[in-house]
């Protein structure tokens, strides 16, 4: 059957569909809040159930897996037309378990689905598909219970959520630098500035952060702790443990109550507890006992009692009686260690002293008020073997435990719980103006968990002033960016935090509580069925009272007065009420002479006739009937109760995790960006000193290996690495230029040092947006006109260009999941053309290559005047393809190869960090001989220290006129769009010998962490080259790509390959043949995360 929409309701259904779980959450738990849980039945219910089943399939956790299933139960139950959603539900975590409870019920909702549809007079494809899978469903279940002791439950993994693997080890540069700072420095690295804080937060995550700090440190001066329980609900907030639990049982049904608390289940009281558990249980002389009650009772009396035992009583030596004493003792301590020993247990198992003292004329006030047996497990013993096998025999009936799999949901919070738990403390100062880290940190790795949270305050300076300092475990601590939840990070709102879980958590108590309703409900049917009996039996003793003045002939018999009375019934509230249907069930099953009490209710006027068919039974098979069916009923209440409490032991478990889950820690949750501020500067005063070492070394490393051609041009590279100071006022002017607006704004160009970005290159670029409409506007003969002039034209440039890109499996995969633009008449054809053969594979055809590659060259011509440089070439091709894109998507070019960032300086003197807009650009530009030299200088250097060392060159002078002081310092790189297409452009100088070539390309590698580069990002990042362009003279290019696991240089034909190899041979041949590489294409390994 369909399942319902939101868009019946006009609710928003784009969360679904983008897989927002977490905010479909929040939007389905604002509703219920909103509109009651009644009004959205079916509905949101059945939303929210799918999201749980759908996060069951996604985890690895058999646990998390359980709690996600056990939470749709309670989505999907009310609804007849979801019973299909619930049998399967129940099925799967009958599998999880290997316990009949769930497949029980598995069938009984499968039968009820099935029920559903055989209400229609004609299914439909779906409804048949859903009746076969149930069917399904119905007859393994059945086929799992009918294996009874055979089930065997699915293995449970032990696993935990898997954490963001993150650095563990810090720069083996920062460690140097740390065992070099006194100590005197490492502690105030402690002591945070609140303010300072604050605008690196705003500067890393903008508004949204600085809003979402400023509740911290809200919450934290109103409440001196950091722990905070968060109802994930209402969004409501407590302090306590207590008021979580009252809140979550109060406002969201997380417990439940019979409609009369004399029906409550009840354990039995501590002191009765500790009487069943410390007494001797040996067995009495009951023969002697009764002796001594009836000839000695003021002695009796007076016999000394302790923890309800005497040692007073006369013992026989019956070694069988003794035994089953004590296997009844263990019993009922394992109940009470369950938390199952009722009160009705109790008082099933003490009518049976009553009884068989009875026999020796004690009456039972004489027990219960003279001698106050009945007061004590003691009176047990004196029960002979047959009773003690009776009781016996109905306690092992009693089930200790219930498997219904709620360890399990205890074992997935323990997992999510243990993911917001905090070693280290954090305090204030008085103001409430510095952060006071732990000092332990200083000293040694913190091993356990403070689970307190207090927040207290401190003089930061009598605070630090004897911490010791020892090692550099702190360094490891900062390195550290593990968490258990990469969905959930500073500076979300903390509701979404764990939100899922928890609302399938607080379903499943609902689900229990409505499993309680049930038990209780068997309960009042069972105590109202005893109750009919007892008006029976009272019915036929008040008909013995008036036989003993009346004729035998004026005798009635029991069956036809309690059928009479059943009429009685009907005639007074047609059978509506409990009371009645249950009285006629209890008289019908006297007089069939049933061995067990029935609850059906189907048909009471075929019941009645029933009844009235069998008046002439005999009033001993009556009572015999009555007291029979009253020892079941009877036995029936304690086993009732002992599941009644099963299940609210399940509730209270539940209900506990539900609390634990709802801990929040505002530590856990501002611990990365404090993390990653210390780091900042930390790295700041690094950076400083690898400079300063830098600029004393490598004049030196220079001078001694340089020959005279590299002295001829030291005068060029002096002006070119060059130190470019900028003030931070006139920055923003000289930004690079936002990519997108490319067909806007022509590009003013900066030239830097060493490095600058590739939307800075300069290719003599008119309007775009003007040129492709000019193009758009041309007659159609005029284009092919142009296109046909073309065809002899050649530019190497481009054909490598468009030979690499082809190389690169992103881009292709771009293009088949995003194929609008194929039939968009927007798009230029001869750009459509190609990436529709690229797409197709028809690329590969020589003829046809060549066709496309002249269209190409034409179409951009149109646009650009294109030069042999590859650089140029490369911004001229990103720029064209800009109007590949759809209305609701990004351009193909800002998707995949555009890099978004920005520049930040903190001013070592003064501390200010002036914010500065983000940058958009295609890559980065790097030039050759700055790699080759510090390559040749420093030896074993990884490709990407080299830029990061390159970069440290940049510096910002504070601005005086904005209230700087003027001071120079370095500029730190973040980046906030990480695309999966990272470029590098190589400049070189046109003169190198074979030599310096290679030496330049032996320093480039194929992997690349471009983590080190930019801030922001998780530890290895990394990138691996798939294709690069190399120029080998003046306008002639030549295409390296990495195909089939080896590297292959690609010539002018669309077929022509030469098998290259590894890459030493990559760098030989670029050697030998002086092909200096230019353009470098490195593909994601693994999509980043920003």
């Amino acid at each position: 059957m369909k399942p319902p929409s939101l868009e019946d309701h006009g609710l928003d259904e784009s969360y679904f569909a983008r897989g927002d779980h977490i905010k479909a959450m929040e939007v389905i738990e604002d509703s219920i809040l909103e509109q009651g849980k009644g009004n959205v039945l079916g509905l949101l219910d059945f939303q929210q159930g799918a999201i749980f089943r759908a996060q069951a399939r996604r985890t690895d956790n058999s646990a998390v897996k359980f709690t996600f299933l056990l939470g749709s139960l309670e989505c999907f139950w009310e609804s007849e037309g979801l019973s299909s959603f619930s049998a399967l539900s129940l099925f799967e975590l009958g599998q999880h378990l290997g316990s009949s409870l769930y497949y029980k019920k598995s069938v009984k909702k499968a039968k009820e689905y099935l029920s559903v549809l055989g209400k229609f007079s004609e299914l439909g494809p779906k409804e048949q598909k859903s009746q076969k899978d149930v069917e399904r469903i119905l007859k393994d279940a059945e086929s799992r219970i009918a294996g009874g002791k055979t089930l065997v439950a699915s293995p449970i993994e032990r696993s935990e959520p898997k954490a963001t693997v993150s650095k563990k080890n810090p720069d083996p540069n920062l460690r140097s630098f740390w065992r070099g700072l006194d100590d005197e420095f490492k502690r105030n690295i402690l002591k945070v500035s609140t303010k300072k804080f604050i605008s690196f937060v705003e500067a890393m995550y903008g508004k949204e952060g600085r809003d979402a700090f400023d509740q911290v440190l809200t919450f934290a001066r109103e409440n001196r702790n950091w722990r905070v329980w968060i109802c994930r609900s209402c969004s409501k907030k407590f302090s306590s443990p207590e008021e979580c639990k009252n809140h979550l049982g109060q406002e969201h049904a997380a417990e439940f109550k019979p409609s009369s608390t004399k029906n409550m289940a009840l354990t039995v009281s501590k002191v009765w507890a500790r009487k069943i558990s410390v007494g001797c249980w040996e067995p009495v002389d009951a023969a002697a006992a009764v002796e001594m009650i009836k000839n000695r009772l003021q002695d009796v009396k007076a016999f000394a009692y302790e923890n309800g035992w005497s040692k007073d009583w006369p013992l026989a030596a019956d070694e069988e009686r003794s035994k089953l004493l004590k296997e009844i003792q263990l019993l009922l301590v394992s109940f009470w260690e369950h938390k199952i020993l009722s009160c009705s247990i109790r008082d099933w198992i003490m009518q049976f002293p009553v009884k068989h003292l009875a026999q020796f004329e004690v009456s039972e006030h004489t027990l219960t008020t003279e001698c106050r047996l009945v007061e004590t497990p003691q009176s047990i013993c004196f029960l002979e073997c047959h009773e003690l096998s009776q009781i016996l025999k109905f306690l092992r009936a009693i089930k200790g435990e219930r498997d219904d799999g709620t360890d399990l949901v205890c074992k997935a919070v323990d997992s999510f719980w243990d993911g917001t738990r905090v070693k280290e403390k954090i305090d204030f100062d008085t103001q409430f103006s510095f952060l006071l880290l732990d000092k332990r940190l200083l000293k040694c790795k913190i091993t356990r968990f403070d689970n307190e949270g207090t927040i207290n305050v401190f003089d930061p300076n009598d605070y630090y002033a004897n911490a010791q300092v020892h090692g550099d475990d702190i360094l490891s601590w900062l390195a550290d960016y593990s968490s258990r939840d990469e969905s959930f990070r500073f500076p979300k709102p903390i509701r979404t935090h764990n939100i899922d879980i928890w609302v399938a958590v607080l379903r499943a108590i609902q689900f229990t509580c409505r499993n309680l309703g049930t038990q209780y409900e068997k309960k009042l049917q069972i105590l109202s069925y005893d109750a009919a009996l007892n008006n029976a039996k009272n019915l036929c003793i008040h008909e013995d009272e008036r036989r003993r003045n009346i004729p035998e002939d004026q005798w009635t018999l029991y069956a036809s007065l309690l059928g009479d009375k059943c009429e009685e019934h009907i005639r007074r509230d047609a059978g509506n009420s409990l009371t009645t249907k249950l009285s006629l069930c209890a008289v019908r099953d006297v007089l069939e002479g049933a061995s067990q009490p029935t609850f059906d209710f189907a048909d009471l006027v075929d019941c009645l006739n029933l009844i009235n068919g069998h008046k002439h039974i005999s009033d001993d098979i009556v009572l015999k009937s009555i007291d029979l069916l009253k020892s079941v009923v009877t036995n029936k209440v304690p086993l009732v109760d002992s599941k009644i409490l099963l299940v609210e032991n399940s509730r209270i478990n539940l209900l506990n995790d539900l609390v634990r889950l709802s801990v929040f820690d505002y530590r856990s949750y501002i611990l990365q960006p404090l993390k990653l501020y210390l780091q900042e500067e930390l790295d700041a005063n690094v950076d400083m000193d690898a400079k300063a070492k830098l600029a004393a070394a490598l004049p030196e490393l220079l001078s001694g290996g340089k020959k005279q051609e590299k002295e001829k041009k030291s005068g060029s590279k002096k002006r070119k690495n060059k130190s470019n100071k900028r003030t931070s006022a006139s920055m923003s002017s000289n930004l690079d230029q936002d990519v997108e607006q490319a067909e806007e704004d022509s590009m003013e160009l900066e030239d830097t040092k060493g490095e600058k970005s590739l939307s800075e290159i300069s290719s003599n670029t008119n309007n775009q947006e003007e040129a492709t409409k000019d193009m758009q506007s041309m007659p159609k003969e005029d284009l092919e006109s142009v296109h046909g002039k073309a065809a002899t034209r050649y530019n190497s440039a481009l054909d490598m260009m468009l030979k690499s890109l082809c190389n690169i499996k992103v881009l292709k995969a771009d293009l088949v999941n995003n194929r609008k633009p194929f039939s968009d008449n927007q798009v230029p054809c001869a750009l459509r053309d190609f990436f529709s053969a690229f797409v197709s594979e028809k690329i590969k055809e020589e003829e046809l290559y060549g066709h496309l590659l002249s269209n190409l060259l034409a179409s951009l011509e149109e646009l650009h005047s294109l030069s042999s440089d590859a650089a140029e070439v490369l911004v001229a091709i990103l720029e064209f393809c800009h109007c590949w894109k759809s209305p609701e998507s990004e351009s193909l070019v800002t998707r995949l190869f555009t890099l978004e960032g920005y520049e930040r300086m903190c001013c070592r003197k003064c501390r200010r960090k002036p914010n500065y807009p983000e940058q958009s650009s295609y890559g980065i530009v790097m030039a050759a001989d700055s790699i080759r030299d510090l390559k040749c200088a420093f030896g074993n250097i990884k490709f990407e220290d080299i830029l990061k060392v390159i970069r440290m060159e940049d510096k910002m002078i504070c601005d005086v006129k904005t209230g700087g002081c003027g001071e120079s310092n370095f500029v730190h790189h973040t980046i906030s769009r990480c695309p999966p297409i990272f470029t590098i452009v190589l400049e070189w100088e046109k003169n190198e010998t074979e030599k310096e070539i290679c030496e330049t390309t032996n320093a480039l590698h194929w992997e690349m962490d471009i983590s080190r580069l930019y801030e922001g990002l998780e530890p290895n990042t990394n990138y691996r080259l798939v294709s690069m362009i190399g120029c080998v003279e003046e306008g002639e290019h030549i295409c390296m790509a990495y195909e089939k696991n080896r590297w292959v240089s690609l010539r002018r034909e669309a077929s022509g390959e030469e098998v290259v190899g590894n890459w030493k041979s990559v760098v030989r041949i670029c050697g030998e043949r002086k092909v200096r590489p230019e353009i470098l294409f490195y593909e994601a390994v693994q999509l980043p995360n920003k």
